[in-house]
């Protein structure tokens, strides 16, 4: 018995070297990537605007019950006086969620219930979304773009930030395969520490890092109420606020992210949380949203 420990525990030993030579070039090229973070005054300053959003809403296009709570794929919504939308991360198709599901499931999380597509949920409102734009670029957040842009008849521009443009690692090249398929076209912001969505006034990206070295965050201010939506530098609002980390093996094995950096970012967008009238919401927290009272979108 004592020997069979052993092996199994040398096993486990190589297989965790071997990971981590693997992803050590994507951890080497994350801890190197810092962007310049904004004071609130100038993030308030950029979302004060006379013509901005109406209201936000999520979509959510799958969830499933994991260990540390309900794990949804989400996109969010957010509407001009004009007609015009803003979708911030696609979620994905049902087939893509159950597939992205079936690993976990084999580690004790429950089935992934779908919801529909984006694109099969917005129904005729997708010819509305006029910009798309993500938080990051890993699959589960970018694989509901190609149908959005099939099925339109003006397809919508994607936007995306310097870093998120140019720097990519082995687990964004995934992600990217769905804006490669897609035939929206797409356009690099100016950069910055805030860095506006141009043709969409009171919408702002700023880069992050951490997660990975496109990450991005997204604030919007609609009757007053800022939406800060933070991508993945936590899983879920509770780890935010309570200033949790993720699990060692998921930085180390799974995702190669820069904890000092993701240790720094929940801080401040904590920080950013405790101002009177800002809301932080992670990606994949619906839970979150829907105690945040962020409505969730029933249509038109």
């Amino acid at each position: 018995m004592r020997k069979l420990l052993l092996s199994l525990l040398g096993f486990f030993a190589v297989v965790c070297i071997a990971v981590l030579a693997f992803t050590a070039p994507a951890r080497w090229q994350i801890q190197h990537i810092a962007p310049e973070l904004p004071g609130w005054e100038a993030l308030d300053a950029a979302l004060d605007v006379t013509n901005g959003p109406i209201s936000v809403a999520y979509i959510n296009t799958a969830s499933q019950s994991t260990f540390p709570g309900e794990l949804g794929h989400p996109g969010i919504l957010v509407d001009w006086p004009d007609g015009r939308r803003f979708l911030i991360d696609t979620g994905m198709p049902p087939e893509n969620a159950q597939a992205f599901g079936e690993p976990m499931e084999l580690l004790g999380a429950g089935p992934t219930t779908t919801f529909g597509s984006v694109a099969t949920q917005l129904g005729r409102a997708v010819e509305s979304v006029r910009g798309i734009a993500f938080t990051h670029l890993h699959n589960d957040h970018t694989e509901g773009l190609p149908e959005i842009c099939a099925i339109q008849e003006r397809a919508a521009t994607v936007y995306q930030t310097p870093l998120q443009h140019s720097e990519l690692n082995y687990t964004t090249d995934i992600g990217m395969v769905a804006l490669d398929a897609a035939v929206c076209p797409r356009q690099v912001l100016d950069g910055g520490s805030i860095q506006p969505i141009p043709g969409f006034p009171g919408l702002v990206a700023v880069s992050l890092g951490g997660h990975t070295p496109g990450s991005t965050m997204y604030a919007v201010r609609v009757g007053g109420k800022t939406w800060i939506f933070s991508g993945d530098i936590t899983n879920d609002r509770r780890s935010l606020v309570e200033d949790l980390p993720k699990p060692w093996w998921y930085s180390a094995l799974i995702v190669p992210e820069d904890t000092d950096r993701t240790a720094m970012l929940r801080r401040w967008l904590g920080r950013l949380d405790k101002r009177a009238g800002i809301t932080v919401l992670p990606a994949h927290d619906v839970v979150a949203m829907a105690a945040s009272r962020l409505p969730n979108w029933a249509g038109e």
